[in-house]
């Protein structure tokens, strides 16, 4: 983001004077950001986290202290990389079984880090359902007869399966069925379906790929190996040890994917405590490994179609946070992001329950236009960064579609506040969020058109997106999270390029809490304080903790 701010120029505003907070103005506005900035390189104080996270670092296994821990688990040949303070239990949630705290957990503890068992799917599969596709791709592996037969393990597991098929109808728990009967006899029905599975049969066969104990693979193990992919796998393949996670819809635990930073290359996810957890607290992720804010309906549907589990309805929904029970600001903050006009919205399982001829919910026309906002701003992004030496800033057309998508994206949060009648909706997040990407674009790629006006008004229309989405960012998530991070930088970058280059317009936003210079350049530096303070929760060292393991 630091890289944006450098389309401001050092002209100053035509439109300010020294009598108008102009010159005079921004003078006041460094001298005040200096003051706070050396108050801060004075002033160390120790935070209650940063005594917190010192205990998380005394916490210190060797490799064979995790094999143990996890030898219970199925697959005692394949230990994760690290396993952080938490032990495998049987649960009333979830499978039956899940991760819990061993003690308690101060925000950005490490939970666990490992390779994915399956690195990726087919390319076929990118950004699709899983299909028999990818079991096609996994069966290509010269591991694939180890990945079955530990995948034989992962929910729905084959001796589960089996046995439901063993047993009379009536027998056969509700859930089982849903979840597997139901399941296969969906697929089955396909005639292309049943053909692709044969075919996969053959395949096995060719290549020596059998059951555990021996056995070919069948149509139901085929069948099987489907559901656990899609029950299991994440964006970034399958996992064996972050199978054992259990969602939630107020997750304690955030996932990060493999990634690829400069030179840096990782190749596995690690997971994170987001807040303070308790020991012998359930440990728990949100399954949307790629968690855009989407609508309650539309978590709905997808939880459903891809892990065959329900969030409910209105009622279901407020059991499924355990509001009753817990009586959490933060879980009632949860529930109310979904409120729309004060009520919340009715839905099923496959999404929105629209009346006949009636027209669609309103979230679902605000999600279906951030859907298409959001392609364009990746198509704008690949455009930009696809020849970043022939000069796309000075495109008219880029640049004229960049702007355009900042002011369509704009007008979207108006109209979105006024349908939504929640000022801190789920979806008004994401049309924040999505407002901040698109005046990015512009500042960075289009730094050589705009000028030094143009560029104050992006920042004057910058800040109350990004003020109001950290406010609805805590409500949801708590101070600890990373989002919050990104977004306390975003105000802290853009107060710093205002008040250096018009403080007037500024202080004509009316924000609150910046209500005058002071206060400003005070709000400016509790977000900059902010956001490192919680990088210092979630460092990247997990390079470091894995070679601390293999030491050991």
């Amino acid at each position: 983001m630091e890289a944006a701010w450098n389309a401001f120029g050092s002209d100053s505003d035509s439109s300010d004077s020294e009598d108008d907070n102009g010159v005079a103005g921004r003078e006041e506005a460094t001298r005040l950001m200096q003051q706070y900035n050396t108050q801060s390189t004075q002033d160390k104080q120790v935070s209650k986290t940063d005594n917190i996270n010192s205990t998380s670092i005394s916490f210190q296994p060797s490799f064979d202290d995790q094999k143990q821990r996890t030898a219970s688990l199925s697959w005692p040949n394949n230990p994760p990389l690290y396993l952080g303070p938490a032990f495998v239990e049987k649960l009333t949630l979830g499978g039956g079984r899940g991760y819990t705290a061993t003690a308690d957990l101060p925000p950005g503890t490490c939970i666990l880090i490992e390779e994915p068992f399956v690195k990726g799917w087919s390319e076929q599969q990118m950004g699709k359902r899983l299909g028999l596709e990818s079991i096609q791709h996994l069966f290509d592996r010269d591991t694939a007869q180890s990945i079955v037969q530990c995948m034989e393990e992962l929910h729905p597991t084959k001796d589960k399966v089996d046995s439901v098929y063993r047993d009379n109808s009536e027998d056969i728990a509700p859930l089982d069925k849903i979840q597997i009967v139901d399941m296969i006899s969906s697929a089955d029905s396909e005639t292309s379906h049943y053909q692709e599975v044969q075919s996969l049969i053959t395949y096995a066969k060719e290549r020596g790929i059998v059951n555990s104990d021996g056995t070919n693979l069948n149509s139901r193990d085929i069948n099987r190996l489907l559901l656990t992919m899609r029950y299991n796998g994440f964006d970034s393949g399958l996992y064996l040890h972050f199978s054992i996670f259990n969602h939630d819809e107020d997750p304690n635990c955030i996932k990060f994917r493999p990634s690829s930073e400069g030179t840096q290359q990782q190749h596995y996810s690690e997971a994170r405590t987001t807040r303070f957890v308790k020991k012998g607290e359930a440990l728990t992720l949100h399954y949307l490994e790629n968690p855009r804010e989407v609508s309650h309906a539309t978590r709905r549907k997808i939880l459903w179609d891809q892990h065959r589990f329900d969030i409910g309805d209105e009622g279901a929904f407020r059991k499924f946070l355990r509001l009753a029970e817990d009586h959490n600001k933060r879980k009632t903050a949860v529930y109310d992001s979904e409120l729309v006009q004060g009520s919340f919205p009715e839905s099923n399982r496959t999404g929105t329950k629209e009346d006949s001829g009636g027209d669609p919910p309103v979230a679902f026309n605000i999600e279906n236009s951030l859907d298409d906002l959001e392609d364009m701003v990746v198509e704008l992004q690949a455009m930009f960064l696809s020849k970043p030496d022939e000069g796309l800033s000075m495109s008219s057309t880029s640049f004229e579609r960049a702007a355009a998508l900042e002011l369509t994206v704009w007008e979207l949060i108006t109209a979105a506040k006024a349908s939504l009648g929640n000022n801190n909706h789920i979806l008004l997040s994401r049309c924040r969020r999505l407002h901040l990407d698109s005046i990015e674009i512009l500042l960075e790629h289009c730094s050589s058109i705009l000028d030094n006006k143009a560029s104050t008004e992006l920042m004057a229309r910058f800040l109350p997106s990004a003020r109001e989405l950290l406010e609805s960012q805590k409500l949801r998530l708590g101070n600890d999270h990373t989002d919050v991070a990104r977004t306390s930088n975003d105000i802290s970058m853009g107060i710093q390029a205002l008040l250096s280059h018009s403080p007037k317009r500024l202080l004509s936003l009316q924000l609150e809490d910046m209500r005058s210079l002071d206060q400003c350049s005070r709000f400016e530096h509790s977000c900059r304080k902010e956001k490192e303070r919680i990088e210092k929760l979630f460092p990247k060292d997990a390079d470091n903790i894995i070679a601390m393991v293999k030491e050991a």
